[in-house]
């Protein structure tokens, strides 16, 4: 019976060193496979981070334009428009990404763009305002930026009232100072198009 016990033991514990044996080299293989995982994705990471739709192409250039990436992310709005030609928010993008880089000509195309896709985006109108200010054509500005306000965008007060006023010939003093201790109205509508949306 002492014999009997011995072999009972004996064979438990040899199932139990069995166990452990095969728990061990399992988890070492899938430590192994995560190790390969890790180094296939490390190896490609412009594959896996590429943007292969529209709006995915869209997001990353979002990114890159709140970064100051202005050219990478005038390429990505390129790709995603390539994708979606009628992307409004594309359109926009890349247009406030041409405004930063002071290529007005093409941010006013993109605007043109959004707005003939879209004649209700008043965000469209209210960037073009800008563009078409900082390219010097204030009549067209002040047409874009009442067209926005007609629908429901808040545009800079000080913008609109700088476009209303009559433009100062050089060499003369303008009529219509700004108030002391603010800074001139035209000095606002580069930023009039940051944060708007993208």
């Amino acid at each position: 019976m002492v014999a009997a016990r011995s072999r009972l033991y004996l064979g438990y514990l040899s199932l139990a060193v069995l166990c452990f044996c095969l728990l061990a080299c399992s988890s070492q293989e899938r430590h192994q496979e995560a190790a390969k995982e890790k180094a296939s994705s490390a190896a490609a990471p412009a594959e896996a981070t590429t943007p292969k739709t529209a709006a995915e192409n869209l997001t990353q250039g979002k990114e890159l334009l709140n970064a100051n990436k202005y050219d990478l992310a005038i390429s990505s709005f390129s790709a995603a428009i390539k994708l979606d030609p009628r992307s409004v928010p594309a359109h926009n993008s890349r247009g406030i990404a041409y405004c930063n880089i002071g290529q007005y000509d093409a941010a006013i195309a993109d605007f043109s763009r959004a707005i003939e896709i879209d004649p209700k985006f008043g965000k469209a109108y209210n960037n073009r305002a800008v563009a078409y200010y900082m390219n010097g054509d204030r009549e067209k500005a002040l047409q874009d930026a009442e067209k926005a306000q007609s629908l429901g965008i808040k545009v800079n007060q000080m913008f609109v009232d700088t476009l209303k006023q009559k433009p100062v010939k050089p060499g003369e003093k303008s009529k219509a100072a700004a108030p002391q201790g603010q800074a001139p109205a035209a000095a606002k509508p580069a930023t009039a198009a940051k944060g708007k949306e993208k």
